[in-house]
C-alpha cells in the first residue's frame, strides 16, 4: 500500500503518484499484450504529440480505451487510432494515456478500479485507490539496450506496464481537470493499494 499524505502553509501544485512496473507472467515472459486488463473508467485523455493532454475530456465508448469490461492489453492497441500511434513510440501503437474512474474520486481510502491477471502465471493485481484517474502506460519506449534487466534480458518495449494513480496531468493548466492546489487547511491524502494472488 502506497499513502500520499500532504499538507501546506502556501498554496501548493501537487499531484503525488509512481511508476512501478508489472509483468504478470515474470520479468522474462515477454510482451505484456496478453494480459487482462478492467479498468472503472468511462473517459480518457487525449493527448499531443508530446503526450501533454489536449485538455479534451473523451469518452471510452466505441473505441480502444474502452477496458470496462476485461480484455488483453494488446486486443486493440495496434488500431487504427491517433491517440494509440502518438504514445507508441519504438512500437505501432500504445498506452500511456490518463483513464479517468467513473464518478471521479472515491471518498473511501480502498476502493477496487481495476484488475489485471495473467494466464501464463495464474497471477492477480487488484488495483484498489480513492484517487479520481490512473495513468495506463505499457512501455513503448523502454528499449535501450546498454541496460539489460535482470539475469542479462534485454529490454524491449512492452514488456511491462504502469498503473499510476493520479489526478489528470497539466491540471494546473487545463479548464474543467481535476483540481491540483492544495490550499492552507487542507489535507492530500490518497492511497493506493496493489493487492496479488493466484488462480
Amino acid at each position: 500500500m502506497i499513502n500520499y499524505y500532504a499538507t501546506t502553509d502556501k498554496a501548493t501544485i501537487i499531484n503525488m503518484t509512481h511508476h512501478a512496473y508489472f509483468n504478470l507472467a515474470g520479468y522474462a515472459a515477454g510482451s505484456i499484450r496478453p494480459t487482462v486488463l478492467q479498468l472503472d473508467a468511462d473517459t480518457y485523455l487525449p493527448t499531443d504529440k508530446n503526450l501533454v493532454p489536449t485538455g479534451e475530456i473523451k469518452s471510452v465508448e466505441g473505441t480502444p480505451f474502452d477496458f470496462r469490461v476485461a480484455k488483453p492489453i494488446g486486443q486493440d492497441i495496434d488500431a487504427d487510432c491517433e491517440d494509440l500511434h502518438k504514445a507508441g513510440g519504438a512500437t505501432n501503437g500504445g498506452y500511456d494515456h490518463c483513464f479517468n474512474f467513473a464518478g471521479g474520486k472515491s471518498g473511501e481510502p480502498a476502493v477496487k478500479r481495476g484488475e489485471a491477471y495473467d494466464d501464463r502465471s495464474g497471477r492477480v493485481l487488484e488495483l484498489y485507490t480513492n484517487s479520481p484517474c490512473v495513468q495506463l502506460y505499457t512501455g513503448n519506449f523502454i528499449n535501450n539496450k546498454n541496460y539489460p534487466y535482470k539475469g542479462g534480458k534485454e529490454q524491449t518495449p512492452q514488456i511491462l506496464f504502469c498503473l499510476e494513480t493520479q489526478f489528470m496531468p497539466d491540471s494546473i493548466n487545463k479548464e474543467g481537470f481535476t483540481p491540483c492546489v492544495l490550499r492552507p487547511g487542507e489535507v492530500y491524502d490518497y492511497t493506493t493499494e496493489y493487492r496479488f494472488s493466484a488462480k
